[in-house]
């Protein structure tokens, strides 16, 4: 039984889709043409369950690197011995980004998806107390099998990238794991994608196209409003139509049409200075933490001060 070679792990909002279409550009290289089509996320995720999902890996895939990306895997604390149990030699791929502004970008997302509607200072200052924090680690990700559900619970925790790469590497050795900044991605594309390669094992001579350039970026507003996208999709006409296209397919379309129909957001969401504070005590430590794991310190570590105490 063939399984993964290489998995994206995560984070949510820092350039995983990106890297994602450069990988899976490469000829030596097999992925599933939706990129978020998660499998360890479910307690099916056994021996038995994997050869149905392996149909996704097709065009004479068995003389390639099967590879994935699912930044839900770093969301749910059970993923990674899940993961371990069925591929344990499966080499880990990290994009971490700075914590405030990859919080920032997952509140921008909820906007643009009407499930949030306060201030992104409000949502941050609610996020921070230590019941808030404590739910957030223990909450699973949500499917959105049925629509956009709310992630407001998760705009923090999804950041603390010590505490989810510690559980990690309670399951797999350092040098399976390869941590990148979405910053090196997007100033130094060429040596990045090298290095990934390099990682792989895999000639580090392609040039995949798009090289340099942000594939999918976030925003806070959409060109068609969702209700619209939502009034479209009740129509029994549009519906039915939308039934006939392979899963697959489906999945290809809404990620093509979801990175059209973002619209940048310009204007820098307020936070005051006290909420800005508390945020960047509560990530200083898990920076110690991720630091500690060997992980080379990210260049916004210095904007994080280390002699402050947690707020939780």
């Amino acid at each position: 039984m063939k399984t993964l070679d290489f998995i994206i792990i995560g984070a949510q909002k820092c350039a995983t889709t990106t890297l994602f279409e450069l990988l899976r550009q490469h000829p030596g290289i097999s992925m599933p043409l939706e990129k978020e089509v998660p499998f360890f996320t479910h307690e099916n995720c056994g021996a038995d369950d994997w050869p149905a999902f392996a149909t996704q890996y097709y065009d004479g895939a068995d003389g390639k690197l099967w590879g994935k990306a699912s930044p839900q895997y770093m969301a749910d604390e059970p993923v990674p011995a899940r993961i371990a149990a069925l591929m344990p030699n499966t080499k880990l791929i990290a994009v971490l980004r700075d914590p405030i502004d990859r919080s920032r970008s997952h509140f921008r997302m909820a906007v643009r998806r009407n499930t949030e509607t306060r201030s992104f200072d409000e949502a941050m200052n609610d996020r921070l107390t230590p019941e808030a924090l404590i739910a957030g680690r223990g909450g699973l990700a949500p499917s959105h099998s049925e629509g956009y559900e709310s992630e407001s619970d998760f705009y923090l925790v999804w950041s603390e990238y010590g505490r989810i790469l510690a559980n990690y590497r309670e399951h797999f050795a350092k040098d399976q794991l390869l941590v990148l900044f979405t910053t090196e991605l997007e100033d130094e594309p060429d040596m990045v994608f090298e290095r990934v390669l390099r990682f792989l094992q895999l000639p580090g001579d392609f040039q995949p196209k798009g090289l340099g350039e942000v594939m999918h970026a976030g925003g806070g507003g959409s060109k068609i409003p969702h209700g619209l996208r939502v009034w479209l999709r009740e129509r029994s006409i549009v519906g039915g139509l939308w039934n006939l296209v392979p899963p697959q397919q489906q999945g290809r379309i809404r990620f093509l049409y979801e990175r059209w129909n973002s619209q940048k957001q310009k204007d820098p969401l307020p936070l005051e200075p006290a909420t800005e504070a508390a945020l960047r005590a509560h990530f200083a430590k898990d920076i110690e933490l991720l630091e500690s794991l060997g992980v080379t310190p990210p260049h916004w570590a210095k904007d994080y001060p280390n002699d402050v105490k947690e707020r939780n």
